[in-house]
Formats: C-alpha cells, sequence, structure tokens
C-alpha cells in the first residue's frame, strides 16, 4: 500500500467520523433560515453554537430587539425540528 493511499484512507475515516456532527449543525442552519421572518434573514446570522448555546448577531438595533422578542419561539422550534442539535437556549447580540 502507498503513503498516498493510506493518508486518504486515514481522511476518509476522518471525514466519516465528523460527517454526523456536521450533519447536526447543518440542520440547525437550514432550520434557522426556515423559522426567521423574511425581513431577519438578511440582517441576522449564527455566530456559534456551544454546549446547547445559540449564538446569534444581528446587523443592528431594531433587528436585535426583534430576535430578542421572537427568541422563546424560535428556540422551541429549533427544539422540535432538530432534537439531536440539543439546543438549549439562544443568545442575541450586535455583529461587529
Amino acid at each position: 500500500m502507498s503513503e498516498a493511499s493510506r493518508i486518504g484512507d486515514l481522511v476518509a475515516g476522518f471525514a466519516e467520523r465528523l460527517n454526523p456532527v456536521c450533519r447536526r449543525y447543518d440542520s440547525v442552519a437550514d432550520a434557522w433560515q426556515s423559522l426567521l421572518p423574511e425581513g431577519l434573514r438578511a440582517r441576522c446570522r449564527i455566530a456559534s453554537m456551544t454546549n446547547g448555546c445559540l449564538e446569534v448577531v444581528a446587523d443592528g438595533s431594531s433587528y436585535l430587539f426583534e430576535l430578542q422578542l421572537c427568541k422563546a419561539v424560535l428556540l422551541r422550534e429549533l427544539q422540535r425540528m432538530c432534537p439531536a442539535a440539543r439546543v438549549r437556549r439562544i443568545e442575541v447580540g450586535m455583529a461587529r
């Protein structure tokens, strides 16, 4: 077996192990986009997701306020649509 084929096998194995994790967060991003009202989609984005906390940033204070108002509903729907992601809370902040 050549060195190149062994490295290729290692990379393929590593990518396969990451695949379920990536799919879990892809589904959250897809659900997030489908749940947001049209006006917020272009102005709000997911900044990170760690330890069950989805961190979302908004481009302006009015968008931040809107997200604050609807984040409980968004959380409930994300939990329903993506139970494997285990989103427990949503934190909203201003984009920098």
